[in-house]
């Protein structure tokens, strides 16, 4: 009986222990994003129990403390039922985008003046560290679609404001059919980005 508890109590506390290493890692995407209010909560209510839980329960386990009385009994399998319990709410409150997937933020889908592109601005993984942006283009003739890397402190943007419609970037022609200029419009947090954009080469360049 109490080498079966013993085994359960292992599998509470490694699971509980999952638990709390996944919710962190997930919440502030592999550390890339600070805990919001909604995880501060949940951490505070859940997270922390189930440390303290799973310290209790490890140090016990090491020495190879084993419940010598009914009451020892009880409380080990408190510890358990309260560990198995927590774990589930951990689990659940993970967002896994922006970090196992992307968070994308794009702004209305337009079409260039000769017909020939559909584009729209994609922001990556915004507010966090590892966000960036890139110039989504539907070549219309083809349906060809490709994502173009932009140079572009997005990291530094500080809010941003979505409205029904969003127009954040233009892209207009230049006397070279596969050249474009792109710039950002005052709607945009970030106003004054100039951008020469190759079709063929698949590629941004700054324009400072």
């Amino acid at each position: 009986m109490l080498q079966v508890l013993r085994v359960i109590w292992v599998l509470a506390t490694l699971v509980n222990l999952f638990a709390v290493v996944w919710f962190v890692f997930g919440t502030t995407a592999n550390f890339q994003r600070g805990i919001d209010l909604v995880s501060t909560v949940i951490l505070t209510y859940f997270g922390i129990p189930s440390i303290l839980l799973i310290v209790l329960s490890s140090i016990l386990l090491f020495k190879g403390w084993s419940p010598s009385s009914a009451w020892g009994i009880v409380i080990v399998s408190i510890m358990i039922l309260c560990m198995l319990s927590l774990s589930p709410t951990l689990f659940k409150s993970v967002n896994t985008g922006g970090w196992l997937s992307e968070n994308i933020v794009t702004d209305t889908l337009q079409t260039t003046a000769d017909g020939q592109y559909e584009y729209q601005l994609e922001l990556i993984n915004l507010f966090q560290k590892n966000s960036f942006a890139r110039l989504y283009i539907k070549n219309n003739s083809t349906g060809e679609e490709m994502r173009i890397p932009l140079d572009m402190p997005v990291n530094t943007i500080k809010g941003l404001t979505k409205e029904k419609e969003n127009y954040w970037i233009m892209l207009e022609g230049t006397s070279e059919a596969d050249k474009y200029i792109l710039y950002t419009t005052p709607r945009f947090p970030l106003s004054d980005e100039t951008y020469e954009v190759s079709m063929k080469k698949r590629e941004a360049k700054k324009q400072e």
